[in-house]
C-alpha cells in the first residue's frame, strides 16, 4: 500500500510538472511571437521613415526653407525671367524623389501596404519569426475601412462551426499589420497631395506675377501720365496768355476788315451768281457717275452670279464624282473663282487678304488650307503649347499641326489633349525654331498627315 501511495505521489507530481512544461512552453512561444511581430514592425517602420537618411532629409528640409522663403518674399520678377518659385519647387521636387521614388522605399511601401486576411501569416518556430505561406497573395486594401469588423466571419481565432467547417481566425498581429499598412498608403497618399498642392501654387503664383508686372507696368503709365499732365498745364497758362495778345490783334483785324465788307458784298453778289452755274454743273456731272457706278455694280454682281453658279456646279460635279468614284479634274478652276484654292505646303500659308483671312477663321472645322490663331500659353521647357480652340473646331487627340510664324516654319506639334475652347499640345523635337515662339503671337497652323512627317 505504501509503495502505491508512493507511486500515485510520483504521477501527481510528474503530471504537475509536465503541465508547468506545457504551460511555461506556451507562454514562451506567444512571448516570442509578440517580440518578432514588434520587432519587425519597429523596423518596417523606421524603414518607411527613411530615417538612415539624415543627409537626403537635412537636404529636403533646406530646401523646403528655400520654397517658403521664395514664396514668403513676393518679389516681382520682369517679363521673361525664370519663376524662382518655380525653380525652387522643382529643386524640392528633385531632393523629395530621392527618397520617395527610391526602389528600396517603393518596393518596401508596397509590401507592407496589404490586407493580411485569413491564414496570410504562421509562426515559424525554427526561426522563431512570421512567414508567409508560398501559396498565400496578399492584396492591397480597397479603402481605409476595417475589413475584419465582422467578426463573425473574421473571428479572432479559429473556430469550428457546428457542421464541421472550420472558419480561419483573424489575430490581432494580422489585423495591427492591415491598419498599419494602411496608415502608411495614406501618408504616400498625402505626400502627393501636397506635392500637387505645391505644383498648383507655383501655377497660381505665375499668374500672379503676370498680373503683378502688368499692374507695376500701370503704375509707370499712370506715374508718366501724371507728369505729362503738370507739363500740358504749364504749357496751358502759357497758351491762355498768348490768347489774350492773340484777342487784341484780331480785335484790330476785325475794324479793318468791316472797311473792307463793303467791298466784299460786291463780290459776294458775283460769285453768288457763279456758284449757282457750279453747282447745275455739278448736279449733272453726279447723275453721269451715278449712272455709270450703277452699271458698274451690275455688272460685278453679274460676275459674283457666275462665280457662285460655278462653285456650286464644281460641288456637285465633285460629289457624283466621288460617289462614282471617280475624280474632278481642276485645271479650269482658277485662283480669282477659288480664292481659298490650297497652296502647296511646301510654299508657306495660303497667301489671303483680310476678307479672306476672316472667312477662313470663322470655319467651323479647320480645313486642309489650315487657320491663324494667337499663342495662349507656351512652355518651351515642358515642351508644351495652349491654343484658344479645340474640338469646338473639329481638332482631335493625335493630330499634328505645322506652325508658321513670319511665313515661317517655326514649329511642329502634336495635339495631346482637345477641349471646348483650348487645345494642348506637344512641341515635336528636330524642326523649327520653336524657342522664338512667344505668348500673344500670331500663328497661322497647317494639319499635316502622320505618314508625311
Amino acid at each position: 500500500m505504501r509503495v502505491l501511495a508512493v507511486l500515485f505521489r510520483l504521477l501527481s507530481l510528474s503530471g504537475l510538472l509536465a503541465l508547468a512544461a506545457f504551460l511555461w512552453l506556451k507562454f514562451d512561444t506567444n512571448t516570442k511571437q509578440q517580440i518578432a511581430f514588434f520587432d519587425e514592425v519597429v523596423v518596417d517602420a523606421y524603414e518607411i521613415l527613411q530615417s538612415e537618411k539624415e543627409a537626403q532629409w537635412k537636404d529636403i528640409s533646406e530646401k523646403r526653407s528655400a520654397f517658403s522663403d521664395v514664396f514668403d518674399s513676393s518679389e516681382q520678377i520682369p517679363d521673361g525671367e525664370p519663376n524662382l518659385l518655380s525653380d525652387a519647387l522643382d529643386a524640392l521636387r528633385s531632393s523629395e524623389d530621392s527618397i520617395y521614388k527610391n526602389k528600396s522605399y517603393r518596393d518596401l511601401l508596397d509590401n507592407i501596404t496589404k490586407e493580411y486576411g485569413p491564414g496570410s501569416l504562421y509562426w515559424d518556430a525554427e526561426s522563431n519569426a512570421w512567414r508567409i505561406p508560398d501559396d498565400y497573395k496578399l492584396e492591397s486594401p480597397a479603402g481605409f475601412k476595417d475589413p475584419f469588423a465582422d467578426e463573425i466571419n473574421f473571428p479572432f481565432k479559429d473556430t469550428k462551426k457546428e457542421d464541421g467547417s472550420v472558419v480561419i481566425g483573424v489575430p490581432r498581429q494580422q489585423r495591427l499589420r492591415t491598419v498599419i499598412g494602411m496608415f502608411y498608403k495614406d501618408r504616400h497618399d498625402k505626400y502627393g497631395e501636397i506635392t500637387k498642392l505645391r505644383s498648383m501654387i507655383v501655377e497660381r503664383d505665375v499668374e500672379l506675377r503676370q498680373y503683378q508686372n502688368m499692374w507695376a507696368r500701370e503704375k509707370k503709365l499712370k506715374e508718366d501720365t501724371l507728369d505729362e499732365l503738370a507739363d500740358t498745364q504749364i504749357k496751358l497758362k502759357g497758351v491762355e496768355e498768348d490768347l489774350v495778345i492773340e484777342k487784341d490783334e484780331r480785335e484790330k483785324e476785325k475794324q479793318a476788315s468791316e472797311q473792307q465788307i463793303m467791298v466784299l458784298n460786291n463780290q459776294v453778289v458775283d460769285l453768288e451768281n457763279q456758284k449757282q452755274e457750279d453747282a447745275k454743273k455739278h448736279l449733272a456731272e453726279v447723275d453721269a457717275i451715278q449712272e455709270e457706278h450703277k452699271q458698274q455694280l451690275s455688272k460685278k454682281q453679274e460676275e459674283i452670279r457666275l462665280a457662285d453658279a460655278a462653285g456650286y456646279k464644281r460641288g456637285i460635279d465633285e460629289m457624283l464624282a466621288k460617289q462614282q468614284g471617280g475624280e474632278v479634274a481642276d485645271d479650269a478652276i482658277s485662283e480669282e473663282v477659288n480664292p481659298f484654292m490650297v497652296q502647296k505646303k511646301d510654299s508657306g500659308p495660303p497667301e489671303m487678304d483680310e476678307l479672306d483671312m476672316m472667312a477662313v477663321s470663322q470655319q467651323k472645322k479647320i480645313s486642309d488650307i489650315g487657320a491663324p490663331s494667337t499663342i495662349a500659353r507656351v512652355d518651351t521647357k515642358s515642351g508644351m503649347l495652349l491654343l484658344p480652340f479645340g474640338v469646338d473646331r473639329g481638332v482631335n487627340q493625335g493630330e499634328v499641326f505645322t506652325v508658321w510664324k513670319d511665313k515661317k516654319e517655326a514649329a511642329r506639334i502634336r495635339v495631346q489633349s482637345s477641349r471646348k475652347g483650348y487645345l494642348l499640345a506637344y512641341i515635336l523635337p528636330r524642326f523649327g525654331e520653336p524657342q522664338k515662339l512667344r505668348p500673344g503671337d500670331s500663328i497661322y497652323i497647317i494639319p499635316e498627315e502622320e505618314q508625311n512627317l
